[in-house]
């Protein structure tokens, strides 16, 4: 889910938001200008991120079992819809909230495959991780610098490709899931949206486009396409135009901070607070 975009009404909703705000800035100078880099300013943060030493064939197959695991789910709700009572016993929003915990858990039983897969395979030939210095964050605490970098980043590039997008004449409708949260009218409903949106999907979405397809393209091809091509497909494969740059950018913050910390955690936990933070804004009644 991407950020709604300037302005928030509420002055105190706004408060709060200018405090992360400007919360996500320091922790980006910090990030840029610290004390490591300022005193290599040439060089880039070194990466914790261990190389992946497995074959192609082996990463296509692994591939191919999170796609089957994502089409299976797609049959599994196509056929489901092929009956009215289905989903008039469901209702329209229960339905598209039955349709995303499907597909998303379609695609987390075809990462256990592909994980299962590769567990089959010889061990990689690659060193044992570093130790960690004694100035490395606290996975949680990294998480959270994450998103507010994310957070304040996103937010300006949301209302600048919306801006963009309504000078072209573009339509800018929300994502659906937005409109079903507005819409939640019992705290089961909300509840189940809520573990959906800031713990299913974000752990499944990490381990695809982070772990999996970000890790493998980072030590194979020249690491701006490395960074951009996940970032792209997961903001796709969301579907809604409106969202696309906010969430090619949340990609690429995502990309680079497993790529710092080397942690998967951080970037799932991250994603999750991102998430919660939307759900949160929308709850409160704040609109695009």
């Amino acid at each position: 889910m991407s950020e709604p975009s300037l302005p928030v009404e509420s002055p105190v909703i706004l408060a709060i938001e200018i405090g992360l705000w400007i919360a996500g800035g320091l922790v980006l100078c910090r990030a840029l200008f610290g004390e490591s880099n300022l005193s290599r300013p040439q060089s880039r943060s070194p990466s914790a991120l261990q190389p992946w030493s497995i074959s192609v064939v082996v990463f296509f197959q692994m591939a191919l079992c999170v796609v089957m695991g994502g089409w299976l789910a797609q049959v599994l709700v196509s056929t489901l819809g092929q009956h009215p009572a289905v989903k008039t016993a469901a209702g329209d929003n229960a339905w598209i909230t039955i349709q995303g915990f499907i597909f998303q858990l379609g695609l987390l039983a075809g990462v256990l495959g592909a994980w299962f897969l590769n567990r089959t395979q010889p061990p990689p030939a690659i060193p044992p991780p570093a130790p960690p210095s004694p100035r490395s964050a606290h996975p949680f605490l990294a998480a959270v610098g994450t998103f507010l970098v994310a957070l304040s980043l996103v937010t300006l590039i949301a209302y600048v490709w919306k801006t963009g997008l309504k000078s072209l004449g573009v339509d800018t409708h929300e994502q659906e899931m937005v409109d079903v949260f507005r819409q939640a009218d019992s705290a089961k409903e909300l509840v189940t949206l809520i573990v959906l949106v800031v713990v299913i999907a974000p752990l499944t979405e990490e381990l695809v486009f982070r772990a999996g397809l970000f890790r493998y393209l980072k030590t194979r091809v020249p690491r701006w396409l490395a960074l951009t091509a996940p970032a792209a497909l997961f903001a796709l494969l969301h579907g809604n135009t409106l969202a696309f740059m906010p969430l090619f950018t949340l990609g690429v913050i995502f990309s680079l901070a497993y790529e710092r910390t080397g942690r998967i955690s951080v970037t799932i936990i991250a994603h999750g607070l991102f998430n919660l933070h939307t759900i949160l804004l929308i709850m409160a009644g704040v609109t695009t």
